[in-house]
Formats: structure tokens, sequence, C-alpha cells
């Protein structure tokens, strides 16, 4: 566990410490979150073509392709977890490490991308069935599927904020069986620290904005820098659940 969380720091504290740790270290980080994001994007791009029509068949076809591509890409998510959990503990991470989930395709990693797969494909199903089924070209149809796809993906973003520990977790217990990892994942991430983490990802808005206006271009700085600070904040918060697991034993005693 990295020396420099020894105590509930702030999120202010958490992305100094991320600053700190990428200066004079930017270009490999860089080169890493621009390959993962590329291929996020492919796969969306893929999505995309998969519509072949509005049937059963294209249905179920798009149903398959969204499985297997969002479960592939779980494995690339475990990839970039991996490197800068390495990146802020070990000072020596390696950039292959983003493709550590092929490499180490255990049952755990692909447990948990299929699952967050499955959950955002439950999320998804109103919003698929009105648009192959029922939708029509009108103005009104558009505003229901972009009502239920908005929805979807609200309800998506807060599941994934209480779950966004659990590749950090596989990556320091690569041999814990996928139920464990679970357990854990949801007693790092309560309520409290549920919400530090949604002020966290909030604080980098206006940063993106910057990114998106700059046409990209500074989005390379700001991208490593949020993943630097996920990584610190996980840090800080298996160092506070240390701390207050051993102060409850110590009371209890």
């Amino acid at each position: 566990m990295s020396d420099y969380i020894k105590k509930n720091r702030t999120n202010r504290e958490i992305r100094s410490y991320a600053r700190e740790r990428l200066l004079g270290n930017m270009l490999i980080p860089c080169l890493v979150t621009f390959f993962f994001f590329s291929t996020r994007n492919t796969f969306e791009f893929l999505m995309q073509l998969g519509v072949l029509g509005r049937d059963l068949f294209a249905f179920i076809f798009y149903i398959a392709l969204f499985i297997a591509i969002n479960s592939v890409f779980g494995l690339i998510r475990y990839g970039i977890t991996r490197y800068f959990l390495s990146f802020v503990t070990t000072k020596k991470a390696n950039p292959l490490d983003i493709f550590a989930g092929f490499r180490k395709s255990t049952e755990v990693i692909i447990a948990a991308s299929f699952m967050l797969t499955l959950i955002s494909l439950v999320l998804q199903l109103p919003y698929l069935v009105y648009v192959f089924f029922f939708s029509a070209d009108t103005y009104q149809s558009l505003l229901v599927s972009f009502g239920l796809l908005l929805t979807a993906n609200i309800i998506m973003y807060l599941i994934e904020c209480y779950l966004a520990p659990i590749y950090f977790v596989i990556c320091d217990y690569p041999d814990m069986r996928f139920p464990m990892i679970l357990v854990m994942t949801l007693s790092l991430m309560n309520r409290k620290n549920f919400f530090k983490y949604i002020g966290l990802q909030i604080s980098f808005i206006p940063l993106y904005l910057l990114g998106f206006l700059s046409f990209g271009i500074g989005l390379l700085w700001v991208v490593p820098y949020a993943y630097t600070s996920y990584a610190y904040f996980y840090e800080n918060l298996c160092e506070n659940y240390v701390k207050e697991n051993s102060n409850f034993q110590d009371s209890s005693i």
C-alpha cells in the first residue's frame, strides 16, 4: 500500500498526490489512457454497426453482440485498473498491464466483467425493446427513447460508482473467490465513500470541458490525472478500512 495515503484524505489532497505522481511521468499514462479510450470508442462503433434492422433476429443479434463486446471490454478495464494501481504503488508500472486481463483471464475477472455487462443490459432492456419494436420516426418517439436511455445510463453510472473498487480489489486479491471480492468491494464503498467518489468524479468535469474545448488535446492530460486520482482514492479506502477494523477489534477486546 502506498506511503502517500495514511489517513482519510480529502478529494483535494488525493488530486494533489495524483498531480505530484504524474509530474515528469506523463508520457506512458497518456499513451495507456489513449489506447483505452480508443478501444472503448471502437467497441461503441462496432455496437452501432451491429444494428441490422428492427426485428426479432436483429434484437437477439444486438443482445449477443452487446454481451460479447462489453465482456471483452471489461478485461481491458481490469488492465487499465491494474496499470494505474501499479503506477501509484510500485512506481514501476508496466504499460503492457493493460492487456493483463487477457493474459490472466481468471474466473474472477470474467465474472466481474460479465456481472457489470448483465446489469447494464437489464437496465437498457426497456430502451432496446422500445427502439427495436415500438419506436417510430417521430419527435415523441425520439424523446421517449432518449428518456429511457438516459434513465438506464444514470442508474448504471450510480451502480458502477458503488462498485468502482471491484477491479482494484481483484488486482490486490487475484486468488480470492468472486463472492468475497464483491463483499469486500461493498464494504469499502459505503454510503459516505460513495458520495465522496462521485464528488471526486464531478471535480474533474471542468477539466474535461476544457479538454473538449481544446479539440481533445487537453484530455491527454486530464484522463491520466483522473485515473491516477481514482487509484489513490482506492488506496485511501483500503487504509481507512484497515484502521476502522483494527479500532473495532481493539475496542472489542
